[in-house]
């Protein structure tokens, strides 16, 4: 096969494959859809747990700081251990409902937070309606023994979420209740998060571990391409008629010798992408850009070219990465650029609504003018 290629056919190929990809989605869609949820289930875990220890990281130190630290906590007596069962059961309700908000379409335009107290007085979560600017705010009450939920710093005007055997004793003290999972529901989530802890899954942080993990799961998904020699004999191929558009992006999401990217690096990426918008509290889904990283050979005829008229345009268009980091780093100053950008949107959109709220008063007090002047002729 040939190794010796001019920029334009590099070019050429990074404008065709990009042009490929974008019409050719149904089956990337599939691998996409699974590679979200397996990464979303990762960042929403670990993100748990960093505000666990952000929860309790004052006056009762770092328990929650890493995975040894809470089993080191639990291992030095049963008070500690029943103390750390009792918090997770509690906090991981909170948890757990939120996700389910952000989850819901109906929650599209409302952000939640549970801040950073672990025991804040009178409400838990607060909910903040990105138009109409209006607040909720929800007391949990997680309760798995035969005790009534205490509510006497609860004020009747915040809604009340519990289990569905405490929901009627709330209602009949006068409260707006929300029914959210049942006693054996909290206690297999709380029995599943100290077994996280026990096996060493319990991470606050990112690392090599977990998000290689995640992208062994969700597989491949078409948003990065590893530039070697091989890919573009490929994509010569596929020029020729010799590869179908199905087999040409099936080659070039290999693993390419030059460039050390596989298919499912794509797939690590998406963890913390998705740890970003926890964090930020926006129900939205993300596209993530084709990426094109390349090396050895690659990127000594695509670098000189960069510059050189048309070329510059479509690789600036294009984005293409001599190392995976650069493309990590990049999509996560996007996607963190996204979220800033929709909840602008948002803003703007409210505005103009309350502008056409008072072009609609203002036409309607002119009608009512109007008429009085008709009925007083």
């Amino acid at each position: 096969m040939n190794t010796e290629y001019s920029g334009k056919e590099i070019v050429s190929m990074i404008q065709d494959t990009s042009q490929l990809m974008a019409h050719d989605k149904i089956d990337m869609m599939v691998s996409a859809a699974a590679a979200w949820k397996t990464s979303q289930n990762t960042a929403g875990n670990i993100e748990f747990w960093k505000w666990m220890n952000r929860n309790y990281s004052g006056a009762n130190g770092h328990m929650f700081e890493s995975n040894s630290a809470m089993q080191n906590y639990i291992a030095s007596s049963q008070g500690k251990a029943d103390w750390m069962y009792k918090q997770l059961q509690g906090k991981g309700y909170e948890w757990d409902w939120m996700t389910k908000q952000k989850n819901s379409v109906k929650s599209l335009f409302k952000k939640y937070s549970a801040g950073d107290v672990s025991n804040q007085p009178g409400y838990d979560v607060v909910e903040k309606n990105l138009l109409s600017k209006e607040e909720g705010f929800y007391q949990m009450k997680a309760y798995i023994s035969k005790k009534n939920p205490d509510l006497h710093n609860t004020d009747k005007n915040i809604k009340v979420v519990t289990n569905a055997e405490k929901v009627e004793g709330v209602q009949n003290r006068g409260y707006d209740v929300e029914q959210f999972k049942s006693r054996d529901q909290i206690i297999r989530d709380t029995d599943s998060r100290i077994n996280d802890i026990s096996k060493g899954y319990a991470n606050s942080k990112y690392n090599i571990q977990n998000i290689s993990i995640t992208m062994a799961k969700a597989g491949a998904v078409a948003c990065i391409v590893g530039m070697g020699i091989e890919s573009v004999n490929s994509y010569q191929l596929w020029k020729n008629g010799d590869l179908s558009d199905e087999e040409y992006v099936n080659e070039i999401m290999k693993v390419g010798v030059d460039s050390g990217v596989t298919a499912a690096a794509s797939a690590g990426i998406m963890v913390p992408v998705s740890g970003v918008i926890t964090a930020a509290g926006i129900s939205s889904y993300v596209t993530i850009p084709i990426a094109f990283v390349v090396g050895g050979v690659v990127n000594e005829i695509v670098a000189p070219c960069f510059g050189q008229g048309k070329y510059q345009k479509i690789l600036e268009n294009a984005r293409y990465y001599q190392r995976l980091e650069e493309c990590y780093n990049e999509l996560l100053r996007q996607i963190s650029y996204s979220a800033d950008e929709y909840i602008d949107f948002v803003n703007c959109y409210q505005m103009q609504e309350n502008k056409h709220r008072q072009m609609k008063r203002t036409s309607m007090e002119l009608n009512k003018s109007l008429k009085d002047l008709y009925d007083s002729i």
